[in-house]
This record gives structure tokens, C-alpha cells and sequence, in this order.
């Protein structure tokens, strides 16, 4: 019998499973595999579209198609290609080589654990992004852990205040 209530443990295999996911789609690439099946395999895997609801706001997105309530806005912002998101570009074809997250914070609320991180990403050309994200994984029936929001944003940069 497996429990459904989420542990410290827990939150911190779910966000560096997302960030293992991120550089094992850049390698697909950059090996000449097959990305759409294995980014269709991770978003089942990893994401709650099939069974239930999914809120995502992903890093670079803008206008009418900043959100991807579906599977199909999914994979387009991850690896592209598709004519109905014309501004996608594949975010996570980069590739980026090693990701690592910090300033882990979260609530456990039963079968959701609620996340704020920042995520750190090195891309082979050795360019570096950070971005703050803000995840809800829940606990799904099949005993999987699959995100229900992903919500990821550069961080604010303000602009200098000119001198009086």
C-alpha cells in the first residue's frame, strides 16, 4: 500500500527529475533520436495532461499562446515545429548540459506539494539562464507524481533609477 501524501524527499526527486528531463531532450536532439516520442513520453510521464488539468506558463512565452493548457502547446514549446505556435522555437533543444535548482521553498498540502525554485541552465555554448519557477506536483492515482502548474518567469531586472 503506497502512501499518497507527499514528503520532503519527494519534492526534491520531482524537481531534479524535471531538470534531468530538460537535459535528456537536448541530448535526443543532439544524437539525431527521436524528440517528439521522447517529449511526448515525458509529459505524459511527467505532466498531468492526460487525466486531468494542467496550468503552464513557460519562460518565453508571450501574447495570445503565453499559456499551454494542452499537451499539444506543451510539446510545441519544448521542442517546436509546430505551425499553430509560430513563435516556438524548441526551448529545450538547446541543448542545455547540466541544470541544478536552488532556493528550494514548498508547501506538502496532502497529495500536492507546492514548489518555488530557481533553476540554473548551462547550455553546451556554455551560456547560462536562470529563471525562477513555481511548480504544484500532485500525486496522481497511478501512484506517479505528475506537475498540475508549472509556472516559470525570468527573473526582474529593474531599471536604473536616474540620479536627482
Amino acid at each position: 500500500m503506497t502512501s499518497n501524501t507527499f514528503t520532503d524527499q519527494m519534492v526534491v526527486d520531482s524537481v531534479q527529475r524535471w531538470c534531468d528531463n530538460v537535459v535528456r531532450i537536448g541530448q535526443i536532439h543532439s544524437e539525431g533520436g527521436d524528440v517528439t516520442a521522447a517529449a511526448t513520453q515525458i509529459l505524459t510521464d511527467t505532466y498531468d495532461y492526460d487525466k486531468g488539468k494542467v496550468l503552464f506558463k513557460p519562460t518565453l512565452t508571450f501574447g495570445p499562446q503565453t499559456y499551454r493548457p494542452t499537451k499539444e502547446g506543451a510539446l510545441s514549446y519544448f521542442i517546436g515545429g509546430n505551425p499553430d505556435f509560430p513563435d516556438d522555437t524548441g526551448f529545450k533543444l538547446k541543448p542545455w548540459m547540466k541544470l541544478w535548482f536552488n532556493k528550494l521553498d514548498y508547501l506538502l498540502h496532502g497529495d500536492l506539494a507546492i514548489v518555488q525554485c530557481n533553476v540554473h541552465l548551462i547550455g553546451e555554448d556554455d551560456s547560462h539562464i536562470f529563471v525562477n519557477k513555481s511548480f504544484v506536483f500532485k500525486m496522481c492515482d497511478d501512484g506517479r507524481v505528475r506537475i498540475v502548474l508549472h509556472q516559470s518567469s525570468l527573473p526582474f531586472q529593474p531599471q536604473p533609477q536616474p540620479q536627482q
